[in-house]
């Protein structure tokens, strides 16, 4: 009768480590989930980086365009007054003007040919990392609809797991299941085990010589002195393995 007993917990724990596994691997998908999102949104966060380097660019070309228009514009204007001016007084106070001018329109257009050549670069920059926000929305787009499908898979076995746990858990006595849950929970999910050759396959240490003889001849229920899971006597070495 206490085989019998073992059986029904031997059976529970089956479905209790199908289950475990099922939670398990169904965990390692949103963890796969948020790493690729987090890739495309790294992704993208790089594009507008780039993006907005490349406006900043464009936006001092424009500025200093228009400075270099409104000097040009006073040069000619100055120079054109120079001819007209009667004193030498006027005219040097002139041509510091336009000189400050002259070196103004140098250094803006030293400034645009620079921003010509950073533009070029940026603009290659952004084409880079548009290409690359595009591969990471494919692989978030391709994997996300696998893991959706995987998840629905494993959610439809795990609900399958759980009725047959409920209809075990009706077949167990009740008496045993509290405390097969207690040492399933401190037992990394092993609760009953096989004693082979004298010893616990849960824990790998012997039991005492009267025990082992106890389960073999006895109708008592016994749990192992060391790990305190419930044992048996295996019939056979390889079926115990595989417990």
């Amino acid at each position: 009768m206490s085989r019998e007993k073992l059986k029904a917990l031997e059976e529970l724990q089956q479905v209790d480590l199908k289950i475990r596994d099922l939670s398990n691997e169904a965990e390692k998908h949103p963890t796969r989930l948020r790493q690729i999102e987090a890739e495309r949104n790294q992704a993208r966060a790089h594009l507008d980086a780039v993006r907005g380097r490349l406006a900043d660019n464009e936006r001092a070309r424009r500025q200093n365009e228009q400075l270099l228009q409104l000097e040009k514009e006073k040069v000619r204007k100055w120079e054109s007054r120079l001819n007209e001016l009667k004193t030498p007084r006027e005219y040097a106070a002139l041509a510091r003007e336009l000189d400050i001018a002259k070196k103004t329109n140098q250094t803006a257009d030293e400034e645009i040919k620079r921003l010509a050549l950073e533009h070029g670069e940026l603009k290659k920059q952004v084409e880079a990392a548009e290409q690359a926000l595009a591969e990471k929305e494919a692989v978030v787009a391709r994997e996300g609809a696998e893991i959706k499908t995987e998840l629905e898979g494993l959610q439809g076995r795990m609900v399958s797991l759980e009725a047959e746990r409920k209809r075990l858990l009706d077949l167990c006595d009740r008496s045993l299941v509290n405390k097969y849950e207690r040492i399933r929970k401190q037992r990394g999910g092993l609760a009953v085990v096989a004693v082979v050759g004298g010893t616990c396959k849960g824990c790998q240490r012997n039991i005492p010589p009267q025990m082992a003889n106890n389960l073999i001849t006895g109708n008592e229920i016994l749990t192992c002195p060391n790990c305190h899971r419930f044992i048996y006597a295996a019939e056979e070495p390889q079926a115990a393995a595989n417990v």
